[in-house]
């Protein structure tokens, strides 16, 4: 697996590129995001036995959960068409632990990332990370850039109960603006790749409700999933492990491609009197990116649509070797007009969440 952090030694590189367990409680926080005004912070909650997890180095029967982040950072950060890079450390835990961390260190970052006065006496985790190595993976591998991001946390456990539990809140800590989910899971007792395809959890053609245009901005948090079986036109299936030691499975995460559209009936979407409209786009996304509702809709069709209304979000898929038509689908929208309904509001609001 690559690692794209400049301050780890080599020794300590060779313990985790050296590691190929896979694991059965898998988290997925498909959207977080790091920048000079939002951060996102993370609670994982941890019922598993001192022996589920893995060690410093990555051997399995430790204590640590594996936590990995999938990100665009710098100028990629909002290119959907760009591939991810990926960070990754085996970090401490401990039997009914909660673990609350800012990923993008705008708080706790002298503690490494931890939040809320966590006492470090069962789970250890002052003595037990670096000041390089720690859970601000956000900070750490683009300090100073805007980062988007797919996350992932698990351990090395093969039995039928889930043991693992997230949740993420998105805080613009410029406004005070903020929205959360709750991580999507797995539990598998096979140690292959089916604990990292979370095809189960992708989003299928869900209603998306739209406000108007010119007041609030309803915008897709894409994230393509991988697929488990050659389905023809689904997508290329990853082999060798998500956790592939050479890489190739990481690889083809990154450069997991959806291309999404508003496909309603024989139109786009409906408006607040019930008319078809006509004039659908598509947008391609490759491992996580953003797309406003306006981005699926010919200019034609945004005017006509000037108040709002709702449509289908259809997932066909994307382009290169890593094409798939699975995605995970998070809805924001927020509004920062100071009307509603062009009556006057007072602040600004925002509203997010997995779509089903």
């Amino acid at each position: 697996m690559k690692m794209k952090l400049n301050a780890l030694t080599l020794a300590v590189a060779a313990g985790f590129v050296g590691s190929a367990a896979q694991a059965a409680d898998v988290l997925m926080f498909p959207y977080v995001v790091n920048s000079s005004t939002v951060t996102t912070i993370v609670s994982v909650v941890d019922q598993g036995a001192a022996t589920l997890g893995y060690t410093a180095g990555g051997a399995t029967g430790g204590s640590r959960l594996h936590w990995r982040l999938n990100y665009k950072g710098g100028s990629n950060a909002t290119v959907n068409s760009a591939s991810c890079e990926e960070v990754d450390y085996f970090l401490p835990s401990s039997i009914n632990d909660i673990q609350t961390v800012d990923l993008g260190g705008k708080f706790g970052s002298t503690t490494k990332g931890v939040l809320f006065s966590d006492a470090s006496v069962n789970n250890n985790w002052n003595a037990a990370t670096t000041s390089t190595i720690n859970y601000m993976l956000g900070k750490n591998a683009a300090a100073g850039s805007a980062q988007r991001g797919v996350l992932f946390v698990h351990n090395s456990e093969s039995t039928t109960t889930q043991n693992l539990y997230g949740e993420a809140l998105v805080l613009d800590f410029s406004t005070g603006a903020a929205w959360g989910y709750q991580a999507k899971s797995t539990n598998v007792t096979a140690n292959d790749t089916t604990n990292f395809d979370f095809y189960n959890a992708a989003t299928t053609t869900p209603i998306l409700t739209f406000q108007p245009l010119a007041e609030t901005t309803t915008r897709l948090f894409v994230t393509p999933v991988n697929v488990t079986t050659a389905t023809a036109g689904a997508g290329t299936v990853l082999t060798g492990g998500m956790l592939g030691v050479d890489g190739a499975s990481i690889t083809g995460w990154n450069a997991l491609s959806s291309a999404v559209s508003m496909s309603t009936s024989t139109g786009v979407a409906y408006d607040r009197d019930e008319n078809l409209v006509s004039g659908s786009s598509s947008a391609t996304v490759t491992c996580v990116g953003a797309v406003d509702v306006t981005s699926l809709m010919t200019a034609g069709a945004a005017s006509t649509l000037a108040n709002g209304g709702w449509g289908r979000v259809a997932v066909a898929a994307g382009t290169g070797t890593y094409a798939t038509t699975k995605a995970i689908l998070t809805k924001l929208e927020y509004n920062t007009t100071g009307k509603i309904n062009g009556e006057s509001l007072s602040g600004t609001y925002n509203n997010g969440f997995i779509m089903q």
